[in-house]
């Protein structure tokens, strides 16, 4: 017979194996059953990539078996270090920003950030000057002399980009009246508040919609598609193209079809995220493209036919698999 001192030795033995058996299978299956959690670093609130980063986090958790929380920072340069350390998980950026970050160049120069890695192209990024309703200029030719949000002081690349457009009007900023400011939300601040004449934006980013109401109407102003123009334009950035916005419920601003210059859009991942990380979070995107929209209404132009495009930098592991054994790997 057991004693029971025996019993109480046998009951201690099937607590540890049964301790043992759990941490075993959350080990085992923690991908699986038990979700990783993942951060993907953004721009303030009401920017259009903390908008980006909201709905991948949302169908990321909801659709793979990881979690993903979105991180807003200073700006999308300030993402860049953190992921390529290991800090952050994923990052939203435009393609030149990233290609600078990955070979060292521009704001990055002597800086590879050698641990980025590509994981899919999101849709064409519209960007573009606006006015208040009842200003008269009709395009960006029209601004000369204006106040302009200038310097960007925490966010260089948007400075890069305001440069662009300009230059695509054959306007300088020597011809403008600069007001110095921090970012892509202090330049909308300070439209609001009436302390520039033009505003910067993407179209469709809910900080649009918060600028529209409080000065009572907004109009985004065209730029030019001929040959020239672009050429200007693409001498400052090659990437970038000129796109038709039409009038559509998320597009505040866009009273008729405008042109806006575009770029493409990146999600990148550092390279410490797993493969298989990365590979269910573009099988959730590709699969889930109407809640994706839903979410953000801009995602209307992503198409998984166009995610794997070459844009001349690495991609990670994990999404190069799921595109080559689905055929979109576009390479």
């Amino acid at each position: 017979m057991f004693s029971f001192g025996g019993i109480k030795k046998l009951e201690g033995k099937m607590k540890r194996f049964l301790f043992a058996t759990i941490l075993s299978a959350i080990m085992t299956y923690g991908n699986t059953v038990f979700a990783g959690s993942f951060a993907i670093g953004t721009s303030g609130q009401g920017s259009a990539t903390y908008g980006i980063g909201a709905a991948l986090a949302k169908v990321g958790s909801e659709k793979t078996s990881d979690q993903y929380t979105v991180q807003p920072y200073g700006g999308t340069g300030k993402v860049v270090p953190l992921v390529n350390a290991g800090k952050a998980d994923f990052g939203l950026a435009n393609i030149l920003e990233v290609t600078n970050a990955v070979y060292g160049k521009g704001p990055f120069k002597g800086r590879a950030n050698e641990n980025l890695r590509i994981v899919g192209v999101i849709y064409p990024f519209e960007v573009g000057f606006f006015v208040k309703k009842d200003n008269p200029a009709k395009t960006v030719n029209d601004i000369r002399g204006l106040r302009i949000s200038s310097d960007y002081t925490s966010q260089k690349i948007i400075g890069v980009l305001t440069k662009a457009v300009l230059a695509n009007a054959g306007v300088s900023m020597s011809e403008m009246e600069p007001v110095p400011t921090a970012g892509i939300i202090s330049n909308a601040d300070d439209f609001s508040a009436g302390r520039t004449d033009v505003g910067f934006f993407a179209v469709g980013a809910g900080k649009v919609n918060a600028v529209n109401a409080a000065v009572g109407g907004i109009r985004f102003l065209s730029i030019n598609d001929d040959a020239e123009s672009v050429a200007r334009m693409q001498k400052v950035i090659p990437q970038t193209y000129v796109q038709k916005a039409d009038p559509a419920a998320h597009k505040t601003g866009i009273e008729k079809p405008t042109n806006l210059m575009a770029y493409d859009y990146i999600l990148y991942a550092g390279a410490h995220v797993s493969d298989k990380a990365v590979h269910d979070l573009v099988e959730a995107m590709v699969k889930n493209r109407e809640d994706l929209a839903k979410n953000y209404a801009s995602f209307g132009g992503f198409d998984p036919a166009k995610m794997s495009k070459n844009v001349n930098m690495p991609y990670h592991a994990g999404a190069e698999k799921y595109f080559k054994a689905t055929g979109l790997w576009a390479q």
